[in-house]
């Protein structure tokens, strides 16, 4: 309020000298101290109205009517207050976090990375995530940025994006992460689905209701409870009525009886 003030003299002076040096009644030293004092506050009074900005006050509403010991802190973004560092009566300093805010409409997943793993890693790779304490409860995310700073204990950290997140989602939350690093199309069955029997795997074909037939396959990779199949020699598709259910007690059953389930 003082340099706000006191601004409206600088003014009418600076104005005043101005003239006056115009028709050579005053000295040209005298107008350009009138001048740099002015300049000198207009400076001044700026600076404050930008700290005043940045607290929620209006400089131009500001008059010494309307002066008040309390002031609103404003966030700087919309969310919920996860950790609170002062408390009241407590003398705080420009550097001080007061408060730590999150905003639960964008959560990003953090995760760690062995270091051998980094050159798997690229930018929209596709992850699937999980709490640690609900493993079924997935969620699709997107890898957004790779951290190429190798911490001491050899990881480094890869952040995802949450395609779909939900008020489950908690800062600070452990979870668990697949990182798909190559994709590729591929017939795949339960694990459930598939027997062994010797050196070879097998799956049951339903023929009718009370007949099975046992088909040799060939299987690959696994993920998430499913094998990858490949179809026998010469097909390039697997039969229909595949015994999805229940194929281990198949198996049992043509043991004991020496060859195919009727």
């Amino acid at each position: 309020m003082a340099a706000k003030a006191r601004q409206n003299y600088l003014k009418q002076e600076y104005d005043r000298q101005r003239e006056l040096n115009q028709s050579k009644a005053t000295s040209d030293k005298v107008f350009q101290l009138a001048e740099a004092e002015y300049n000198s506050n207009e400076v001044a009074l700026q600076a404050n109205a930008e700290k005043l900005k940045q607290i929620g006050i209006v400089p131009e509403k500001l008059t010494h009517n309307n002066i008040t010991s309390r002031v609103s802190l404003l966030s700087p973004i919309t969310g919920v207050v996860s950790k609170v560092n002062i408390n009241i009566g407590k003398y705080i300093n420009p550097a001080d976090v007061l408060f730590e805010i999150v905003n639960p409409s964008d959560i990003h997943l953090r995760l760690s990375v062995f270091e051998k793993d980094v050159n798997l890693l690229s930018i929209g790779q596709s992850v699937d995530a999980y709490p640690a304490n609900n493993p079924a409860h997935k969620y699709k995310c997107e890898v957004i940025l790779v951290n190429r700073d190798i911490a001491p204990d050899r990881s480094l950290e890869v952040h995802c994006h949450f395609k779909q997140p939900d008020t489950f989602l908690v800062p600070g939350m452990y979870m668990t992460a697949d990182i798909e690093v190559n994709t590729q199309n591929a017939i795949v069955l339960p694990k459930e689905a598939i027997v062994a029997y010797g050196s070879q795997s097998y799956i049951f074909i339903s023929v009718n209701k009370n007949k099975f037939e046992m088909l040799p396959v060939t299987t690959g990779v696994g993920e998430n409870g499913y094998l990858q199949v490949i179809p026998p020699v010469g097909a390039d598709i697997l039969p229909k009525n595949i015994v999805i259910e229940h194929a281990y007690t198949l198996l049992m059953k043509v043991k004991n009886k020496g060859g195919e389930e009727e």
